[in-house]
């Protein structure tokens, strides 16, 4: 009679060693994001561009709108 450590799985397979629950899909789902979000950058031509260019044209393109919006509040 075997060790009760040493049980095996059906079909006398050992038993699979399984992640810790949420770990292992929590860094795929942000490696996805990411991918996803390089994809989107690549497709507005801004996929080999630095992050601090990246943030300057979402800076600029925030102050664009904001002062669109005021105008346009203002003339109605």
């Amino acid at each position: 009679m075997g060790r009760s450590g040493m049980k095996k799985s059906r079909k006398g397979k050992p038993r699979q060693h399984l992640e810790k629950v949420g770990t292992h899909t929590r860094d795929s789902a942000r490696q996805e994001q990411h991918l996803e979000r390089e994809a989107i950058a690549d497709t507005m031509g801004f996929g080999g561009a630095s992050p601090w260019v990246k943030w300057s044209f979402l800076l600029v393109g925030g102050v664009v709108v904001a002062v669109g919006l005021l105008v346009w509040i203002l003339l109605f």
